[in-house]
Formats: C-alpha cells, structure tokens, sequence
C-alpha cells in the first residue's frame, strides 16, 4: 500500500517535472523566435565601373539600420541586412533576389537601375516579396498592383518637362542624344519621352546613337558622327561614368555644345571624373540641393558624413527613406511579412529626408523635381521644374 503511494507520488513529481520542463522549452522557444533578427536584404550593382550608385544606395540603407537599431529595433528585434550584388547584369539580379528570398528577408531594398529591377521583379513578385526601388523610375513599373513600391518618381514628366526646359531656356533648337543600351528600361524610353517632347515643342534632334557599357565603347567615334548632325546641344543619358567620360571626349574632339544629361548621372563620381568638361552641364533630378530642407535632412547629413566620411548622394538619401518607411510599416505588422504591402500602401506624408512623401495605391511618389548644374567642381540648383504644365513653360 505504501509502495503503491509512492509509486504516485514519484509519478505526478515525473510528470510535474516533464509538463516543467516542456513550458520552459516553450518559452525558450518563444524568447529565441522573437528575438530573431528580422531579415531586410539589399540589391544592387557594388562592384564594376557603375557601381558607384549601388554603393551609395548600400550606405543608405546601413545609416538607416544602425539608427533603427539603435533606437530598439522592431518590435524589440533587430534588423540584420542581408547584402547582394547584382553586378549589374539583369539576370544576376534575379538571381540575387532569389538568394534573398531563400535566407528568409521580409523585404529587398533594390535594385539601383530600372533594367535590373525589371528582372528582380519576375521572383520577388511571383514569391510576393516586397521590394522597394531607392532610384528606379522607369514608367513601366507605375500604376501597377504589385509587391513594387518606390521612393523615387517616374521620369515619365520630368524628361519632357526638361526637354521644355531647354528648348525654352536654352536657345536649343537642335540636339542630339547618346544613350546607354544596357540600362534600356530607362535610357531609352527616357531618350524617347524627351525627343517626343522636345520635338513637339518645334526643336528637332541631330541623331541619336546608343552604346554598350560593357564594351568599352569608342565614345570618340560616336561623339563624332553625333557632331555631323549639327546639333545645338548633347544629351547624355548613361551613368555618372560613362557621362563622365562622354563629356571629355566631346571636349577633346572639339565639340564644345552644351551638355545635359538625366537623374542617373549626378553623383560625385560625375564631378571627380569629369573635371572641367562637365562644368556647366545640367541635369533634371528629384533631390534638391542648396535649398531650404527639412531637419531630417540636416540630421541624415550629419550622420552620413560622420559615418561615411563624404556627403551623400541622391541615391543615399533615397535609399534611406526606402529603409525607414520599410521600417515604420513593419512595426505596423509586427516585424512580420503578412501584411506588409497592404501597410506601405497606408503611408501618407512620412517624414522623409528630403520633405515628406507617400505611396498611391500602386506604390508610386510624387516628388518634386530641380533642374541642376555643375558650378565649381559641385551641384547646384538653379530652378524647380514645372512638371504638367499646360502653358508650355
């Protein structure tokens, strides 16, 4: 009788013990799931002769996770940035992305150019991946429901609104333009949108020659046969390099027309690089500098120079933004991903480092945009750009 006690006894203590053990389990479980970094990754072009946009953009992106970190991270987690590079090549893009998507990242900063998001976009869409573009503005990726959202605007109105900028501005009545194929998701539907204006307009355009980046392209010869058209001005429509070294050849024939060049180009690699020959060129862009800006663009300033010891570029800026507004719908979702986009879409006038923006129901922005110049070796403004204006200014 006692030994049956016993045996009771020792029985409901095992199970005690066994039921204890199991909720300790639980918990350890729990404690060890929530504090699981949450997984963003980062895509973009990091090494090559046009990777000075993708590396920027990078640096944007760890300002942005060394300050949501420090402030306690997501939901209590902390973000790890997970890091690819594209290489610049479309197809390497998707095979980044579908990297990304395998390690587990919620959401993909990326890419850095419209031809590499474009390829992305066949993984992370189909996997219902959020990502978001710091500098992509192809108008084939608006007015589309996706998982693609952006923080840079179409340059569907800014390229003809600066194509009216310099046949009114300008006393530019004939111009020619050269184009980089590789990025043709851009280069040339922005080539296209600013000739149809310009030409609408009453201007004409000389020729029109495009070139691969990954040929090394003879830009002598092409910068010769465009010279023959008896253009009046050059638009250049590639990376800060390539317009770089575009700019010097031009000079160094002896053609000494004006020179413009789009939103891709502006970066210090485009001054450092170009020297004397891009003094005076102009550009469209939706990054302002020398005017009035928003405390969050003193502060991201500040810090970025501390952390990365230069100032920040158009793709650093953006980039950040892309990261804090993912960051602030996360916490809307928990640190999870279900919910996600249906969050980002809820967004209106977030604080971002240039003046605050939001997301339409396609996950597009409305930015304003500058027309820019190159004066003493650094960017200036010289006006805002009248985008949709009816009277033709």
């Amino acid at each position: 009788m006692i030994a049956n006690k016993l045996n009771v006894v020792n029985n409901s203590r095992i199970k005690l013990t066994l039921i204890l053990i199991l909720i300790s389990m639980l918990i350890l479980l729990f404690v060890r799931t929530n504090n699981k970094p949450i997984l963003i990754g980062f895509s973009a072009q990091l090494t090559g002769r046009q990777a000075e946009l993708g590396v920027q953009e990078r640096n944007g992106v760890q300002l942005a996770v060394e300050k949501i970190n420090g402030s306690g991270g997501i939901s209590g987690r902390k973000v790890e940035l997970v890091i690819r590079d594209d290489f610049g090549v479309p197809e390497k893009a998707k095979f980044a992305d579908d990297e990304l998507i395998k390690v587990g990242v919620i959401a993909i900063i990326g890419h850095a150019t419209s031809s590499q998001t474009l390829e992305g976009l066949k993984v992370t869409n189909p996997a219902k991946v959020v990502m978001i573009g710091s500098t992509v503005s192809t108008p084939e990726l608006s007015s589309l429901d996706d998982y693609f959202f952006r923080v840079y605007p179409s340059f569907k109105d800014s390229a003809q609104a600066f194509a009216r900028y310099i046949y009114n501005h300008n006393s530019i009545k004939r111009i020619s333009v050269i184009y980089d194929m590789d990025n043709y998701a851009y280069s040339k539907n922005y080539s296209k949108d600013f000739e149809d204006k310009f030409k609408s307009l009453g201007g004409s355009v000389g020729d029109e020659v495009s070139f691969s980046s990954v040929t090394q392209p003879d830009f002598s010869t092409l910068l010769i046969r465009l010279r023959e058209g008896k253009a009046e001005g050059l638009l250049i429509v590639a990376s800060d390099i390539d317009t770089a070294f575009i700019a010097q050849r031009s000079r160094i024939i002896g053609w000494q027309v004006p020179l413009f060049t789009s939103s891709w180009a502006p970066t210090e690699n485009l001054i450092n690089n170009g020297g004397e020959a891009v003094e005076g060129m102009k550009f469209e862009q939706a990054y302002g500098w020398l005017i009035k800006q928003p405390k969050e663009f003193n502060n991201f300033q500040a810090g970025y120079q501390a952390r990365f010891g230069n100032k920040p570029s158009f793709g650093s800026a953006l980039a950040y933004d892309a990261t804090m507004v993912l960051a602030d719908a996360l916490r809307k979702t928990g640190g999870k991903s279900e919910g996600l986009k249906q969050e980002l879409l809820k967004i209106r006038d977030f604080p971002g480092v240039l003046g605050p923006f939001s997301f339409d129901k396609f996950g597009d922005v409305k930015r304003p945009c500058y027309i820019g110049d190159i004066h003493n070796h650094d960017f200036i403004n010289l006006d805002k750009l009248i985008l949709n204006d009816s009277r033709g200014e």
